[in-house]
């Protein structure tokens, strides 16, 4: 049996290779640090194997099939736990193990279960994944108080997103549109009504703030409506003046004076002129 040939890699990037007389690989050498790594590897997909093995024979036992919710379940998140920690003790996983075959740290989780932090869809998508559940099954329950504070924050956010669009319109370096700013104008005036009107039932006195905006807004209609008012006087005017030029006589040849044929003193006068 031929000796095998050692590939002298020795640039630190890629480990050597022991290879046949015939030039197939048959040994890899690996240095400690690199061999302890893959080992790690190995466990942690080994581990995620598991954990999805796992949760697959669960899922029937724990919820009695896939559809519903079960009663505990539902309870204990309605009490305001955490629906991620909640559906992940029914699946009977640890923190760590769900972490890992979700693709993120075990602190990280933590804040998603503890509430510090918001996962992202991308995080919770993954999450719901792992757990086999939708992502509405993770959403924490909101009370009537709840839809109405995110009712009322997105409505503020609406009229504050139209108040710095119409700022952009006005001193942006845009050219100056009244028809954009009309516009503009309008869905703020429209928006900020609306959540005035509703001021009461979002248990906030009044919207006093508002008072102001919608001054703002009749004063901004006010200058449009002039601004488009003096637009059309100074084109009526333009167009008066343009009409006075293009009717003058002579602005316009007779037609007499358009196909009027020459005679032979014009011939003449145009030959004498060539000539000269």
């Amino acid at each position: 049996m031929s000796e095998p040939l050692v590939d002298k890699n020795t640039d630190g990037k890629e480990p050597q290779s022991l290879k046949s007389a015939d030039g197939q690989t048959q040994f890899v050498v690996l240095t400690a640090e690199d061999y302890a790594l893959l080992m790690q590897t190995v466990e942690a997909a080994r581990e995620l194997m598991n954990v999805r093995a796992a949760i697959a024979g669960k899922i029937v036992d724990r919820m009695g099939g896939k559809d519903g919710v079960p009663a505990t379940v539902a309870h204990r998140i309605a009490e305001g736990h955490s629906p991620v920690r909640v559906w992940r003790e029914n699946r009977g996983l640890k923190a760590v193990a769900l972490a890992r075959a979700a693709g993120i740290s075990p602190a990280y989780l933590s804040e998603i279960e503890t509430g510090k932090k918001d996962g992202t869809f991308r995080t919770m998508a993954a999450i719901a994944q792992v757990l086999n559940v939708s992502l509405d099954d993770l959403a924490p329950p909101i009370d009537d108080d709840g839809r109405k504070t995110r009712e009322r924050r997105a409505l503020v956010e609406g009229v504050r997103a139209q108040v710095r669009m119409l700022v952009n319109l006005v001193t942006g370096p845009v050219d100056f549109n009244t028809a954009a700013v009309r516009r503009a104008v309008t869905t703020l005036a429209g928006d900020a009504v609306s959540l005035k009107a509703n001021s009461t039932e979002y248990g906030v006195d009044g919207e006093a703030w508002l008072d102001d905006v919608l001054k703002g807004v009749r004063d901004v209609l006010d200058l449009v409506d002039h601004a488009e008012s003096d637009i059309i006087a100074t084109a009526a005017r333009a167009r008066k003046a343009l009409e006075d030029i293009v009717t003058q006589p002579g602005f316009m040849p007779s037609a007499e004076q358009v196909v009027r044929p020459l005679n032979d003193g014009d011939v003449e006068r145009q030959a004498a002129s060539a000539a000269e």
